[in-house]
């Protein structure tokens, strides 16, 4: 039995999603891969390797990182940044368009096809945009809505990678969950198993190593909001994730509906901007998938 405890964001996801009798995922296998997608930028942005910013991702000067799942993504992107075609910065800022005060707003994503907790009640999860009564448009000087638009001289300088793309790319073909798998390997969390068939040959699937550990994850969120103790930055992003991918329907059952609403009311002040709009775009890419 191994006595190592996930530490990173992924990791605590892929075993959480795990976490069951026979080792099998609880959650579809796209649903999965856009979470551990999620995760990883999310993992590069609290190391200050990267940046989201309206849909776009921006690779932080300089950035490395020595972890052998996210230090591929980061060379991808290099690669990616040399392939463009040089651009030049205007020296003057193009005005932006005046918001109409008056305008309607409609969600931009499709409703998540599992999002039947938490109940309309308290509906929401934390990233969606505040209701009108708390957020008034245009923002008003000083507010953190305002604040949280990226600065007119810097706007549309620099290139970004497409968000969408590099989270369905990642999903795609379980190219996130075989870096995060790895990781997870070296570290002894997770282990190979092979099993034969009468027929077709053998198959090879990986399962955590110790039950214990994967159910630990979920578990240390359900007590932090049962106890009443604020949920760390990492596990307010995996609370987030439980959400998008579906997976709160196991993670977190256990929790009474006041729990439940205490958690959405801690995801709605505790998330920082970036935290909310990756979990936005996950939400997006797994409900649209659903409706297809």
């Amino acid at each position: 039995m191994s006595s190592v405890e996930p530490q990173r964001l992924t990791d605590c996801l892929w075993l959480a999603a795990h976490d069951s009798l026979d080792g099998k995922p609880r959650i579809g296998e796209w649903s999965l891969g856009v979470g551990l997608a999620t995760g990883m930028l999310g993992e590069l942005i609290h190391n200050n390797c990267l940046e989201v910013r309206e849909g776009e991702i921006f690779r932080a000067d300089g950035s490395n990182c020595d972890d052998p799942a996210l230090r591929p993504l980061l060379d991808k992107m290099a690669a990616e940044e040399a392939s463009w075609p040089p651009t030049t910065a205007s020296a003057t800022p193009r005005p932006r368009a005046p918001v109409d005060p008056h305008a309607g707003w409609e969600p931009p994503y499709p409703p998540h096809h599992g999002a039947d907790w938490p109940t309309q009640a308290f509906d929401t999860r934390a990233w969606p945009t505040q209701p009108a009564a708390t957020s008034p448009w245009p923002p008003t000087p000083g507010s953190r809505y305002q604040n949280a638009a990226p600065p007119e001289h810097t706007r549309h300088r620099k290139r970004g990678h497409d968000l969408r793309k590099w989270m369905s790319y990642l999903a795609y073909d379980r190219r996130a969950e075989t870096l995060v798998v790895d990781r997870l390997t070296r570290t002894g969390l997770a282990q190979r198993q092979e099993r034969r068939r009468w027929v077709g040959g053998s198959t090879v699937r990986y399962v955590p190593r110790d039950s214990v550990v994967a159910g630990t994850p979920a578990s240390r969120v359900r007590i932090a909001v049962q106890s009443g103790r604020g949920l760390s930055r990492m596990q307010l992003l995996l609370a987030g994730l439980f959400l998008a991918t579906g997976l709160h329907h196991h993670a977190l059952e256990t929790l009474s509906p006041l729990e439940r609403s205490q958690l959405a009311d801690e995801l709605k002040t505790g998330l920082d901007d970036m935290s909310r709009e990756l979990l936005r775009t996950a939400d997006a890419a797994i409900g649209e998938a659903a409706m297809r």
